[in-house]
């Protein structure tokens, strides 16, 4: 499923934070969204979620605009994962879970078979599976975005938004996740912060500053010195790593 944001602008209260944005993401394609704080990624991506509306321009995912589609419709083919996941009650990890299947089931309608089967495979999926039955709000804050992640991969969505997907997480659970993200036959789009994690699992970039997007290409093209100095603010060398094959950045 393909993913158009078309000409957007969103404002919050009398702000405009985001400003004539369009990009796409193909089928199976992994896009990322780079940008300093506050230059609003956050921001577009609730849009893509129908958390915030546009105040101008269409979002569509496949042939759907996206402000036309219930919640219910929207998250039987759109995954979240957002960066805060404050939660108000105890779930164990495995019901947390279960959450996922929620778009498939009508009042009062109980889990089945298959629901159990899809959260096992999951569990195994994202490192879960030993700690099944722990209380969510026990859990640290890595360990927290690992089980939201993989509510969200329990939808079995076709499409999939991410803001900052390795918050919290430790190297090891930042590399697992964005394998497993990068993995997935359905289109990704990513707002993602270690420009290192960026160069190397993503297909495509986006760079946003004060609301719009000033350069796109592959990685190789974006991330360049001259681009993040003017993103960030900060001077870096970029290399391409012998090894990887990808682009590195080292900031000086």
């Amino acid at each position: 499923m393909n993913l158009t944001i078309d000409n957007v602008s969103v404002s919050i209260g009398s702000q405009q934070i985001v400003q004539d944005v369009s990009l796409h993401v193909r089928q199976n394609q992994f896009v990322g969204l780079i940008g300093p704080n506050g230059c609003g990624k956050s921001t577009l991506l609730k849009s893509v979620s129908k958390l915030l509306e546009p105040k101008t321009g269409v979002i569509t995912l496949g042939d759907e605009n996206v402000q036309d589609l219930s919640h219910k419709q929207l998250a039987k083919i759109l995954g979240v994962v957002g960066q805060f996941h404050e939660v108000n009650f105890d779930f164990s990890i495995r019901d947390m879970l279960l959450l996922g299947r929620s778009p498939y089931k009508g009042l009062m309608e109980r889990d089945n078979a298959l629901d159990y089967e899809i959260v096992e495979k999951v569990l195994l999926q994202m490192d879960l599976e030993k700690m099944a039955d722990r209380s969510f709000l026990s859990l640290s804050g890595g360990e927290k975005q690992r089980v939201i992640l993989g509510r969200t991969l329990v939808q079995q969505p076709k499409f999939l938004v991410l803001d900052e997907p390795t918050n919290h997480l430790d190297i090891k659970h930042q590399l697992s996740i964005l394998r497993t993200v990068a993995s997935l036959p359905i289109g990704v789009l990513a707002a993602l912060h270690d420009l290192n994690l960026a160069a190397r699992f993503t297909d495509y970039l986006y760079a946003m500053k004060d609301g719009r997007i000033i350069q796109e290409g592959r990685p190789e093209e974006v991330l360049t010195e001259a681009v993040i100095k003017e993103l960030y603010e900060v001077d870096c060398h970029t290399y391409v790593n012998p090894i990887s094959g990808k682009q590195t950045i080292e900031f000086l």
